[in-house]
């Protein structure tokens, strides 16, 4: 269940869609297995003489409760992200308690790519790299696009210079 908070208010901006979010939860998840499977394992083998079924199942309880919240965290992230494609440019927000925008004007786009992996390729998400000139980061790397977006905004912000033949 998504709050008012999760909508961006202005016109325009667009939400990610709902396999980014069960991906991103996914990735949260197995972000809290991977994590908490080492402080589990502490627990348990901290001393081999007090190894014991009350420590084995506290770590595997507190395993699956941090990759739970992880997830649970990291869908909450993604359901305040959102983007736009105006007459400026390009434009994510992220961020939920500190807001990050960020604006990539048409004019210093350089190249595009986009990258679809084998998880994303399942869920119909592709990652779009928007490389940029003369700026400090060079490159916003935006995923859990729509496949059908990612094309989109491909070709909507190809600079209006690469679209004509330059051969010389």
């Amino acid at each position: 269940m998504s709050d008012a908070s999760d909508t961006p208010p202005e016109r325009g901006w667009r939400a990610f869609p709902s396999a980014a979010l069960r991906l991103a939860a996914i990735n949260g998840f197995l972000l809290g297995l991977l994590v908490g499977s080492g402080a589990s394992a502490a627990l348990v083998f901290r001393q081999a003489s007090q190894r014991s079924l009350v420590n084995v199942a506290l770590a595997l309880s507190g395993l699956l409760l941090l990759a739970a919240l992880l997830g649970w965290l990291n869908r909450r992230r993604w359901q305040a992200a959102a983007w736009k494609l105006d007459e400026a440019g390009l434009q994510v927000r992220r961020g939920r308690l500190w807001r990050k925008e960020i604006l990539i004007p048409r004019s210093r786009v350089q190249h595009l790519d986009i990258e679809r992996g084998p998880i994303e390729r399942r869920f119909g998400l592709a990652t779009l790299t928007v490389h940029t000139a003369g700026t400090r980061l060079q490159a916003l790397r935006q995923p859990g696009l729509r496949d059908e977006d990612a094309v989109a905004l491909r070709d909507a912000l190809i600079p209006a210079s690469n679209t004509r033949d330059d051969v010389v």
